[in-house]
């Protein structure tokens, strides 16, 4: 089976049953489609008895829910909005608490420039089709600061005119929940997607999961690489543009710019989805040196990033 990466949530999980289980009979599997952390989801269950599959599919579902009322930008009854919009979020819970844990290692580990305080300065690219005036800039780049973020376990803080966006970990973090919940749950062997894939146990053919990597989100695959009971995340400068200028979506809170067009893609691979997802992201704005360093700080983790020449780095 082979898997581009794309933004929709596919969990496939055929050999969890034995082969003489037809996978095309009408009394097996179950699918959803709606939205997930704004974008479409499609989540599938192949495989399993249809009872089964509802099941599970219920469970994912409503655990997909629950994180997308903490971490989406895109619910006026999210913690993250009243976050952003009161500058103070009471007792953040236990999951907020990991994510911003998670968020402080790859901040350092990235020399701070994985930054989830630059939502102002998102915001002013957003609001002017990628080409802010300097005094808009400034302003935005001036309410930046993840080391201004006080987070404890009674509560998160934000300086006057701060913002957080947590859209380069959260797919990745909602992924690691979700196969965490479905294994409990029985999961044995699958994939699960919620923005960055994770490859869970064998493939059905018995060995590992092939996983096909792009620039873009529905883009052909161009590359393929094996994974088992781990996952990648794949970033690209140029997924997402501001308006019809060169600005793409991934900014350096050092610069307040744009990521250079040093990288078409950087893909990280990892035990970890959330972790993959955060060092990609922050990936395509560093050096190959010191992309190399910072994916080493973490084990186990690997890069397939390419630059804009087509060659490969592969660390």
């Amino acid at each position: 089976m082979n898997l581009s990466r794309r933004r929709f949530i596919s969990i496939t999980a055929g050999c969890l049953l034995g082969a003489h289980h037809a996978i095309a009979s009408e009394n097996m599997g179950a699918r959803w489609q709606g939205i997930a952390l704004g974008a479409h989801a499609d989540l599938r269950l192949v495989g399993l008895p249809a009872r089964e599959a509802e099941r599970l599919l219920l469970a994912a579902r409503a655990e997909i829910e629950r994180l997308e009322r903490l971490f989406s930008l895109y619910r006026a009854d999210s913690a993250l909005v009243r976050l952003n919009a009161t500058g103070i979020l009471e007792r953040p819970g236990p999951d907020m608490l990991e994510l911003c844990s998670l968020v402080s290692t790859i901040h350092q580990a990235s020399s701070g420039r994985f930054d989830p305080s630059i939502q102002p300065l998102w915001m002013a690219y957003a609001r002017a089709g990628g080409v802010p005036d300097q005094k808009t800039l400034a302003a935005a780049r001036a309410a930046t600061g993840w080391s201004k973020v006080e987070v404890s376990a009674d509560r998160i803080r934000l300086r006057p005119g701060a913002a957080l966006t947590f859209n380069g970990i959260a797919q990745g973090f909602i992924t690691d929940r979700v196969v965490g919940l479905l294994m409990a749950q029985g999961l044995e062997s699958g994939l699960v997607s919620v923005g960055e894939i994770a490859a869970v146990g064998a493939s059905p053919g018995g060995g590992d999961w092939a996983i096909g990597l792009a620039d873009l989100e529905d883009g052909p695959a161009d590359t393929t690489i094996h994974l088992r009971d781990r996952a990648v995340a794949t970033s690209s400068p140029r997924g997402t543009m501001f308006g019809p200028g060169l600005a793409g979506h991934i900014l350096d809170p050092e610069t307040g710019m744009a990521a250079p067009a040093n990288w078409r893609r950087v893909s990280v691979i990892h035990r970890s989805a959330a972790i993959a997802d955060g060092l990609s992201t922050t990936g395509v704005l560093q050096s190959a040196a010191d992309l190399r360093a910072m994916v080493s700080r973490f084990p186990d983790a690997a890069v397939r990033a390419i630059d804009q020449v087509g060659h490969m780095l592969d660390a």
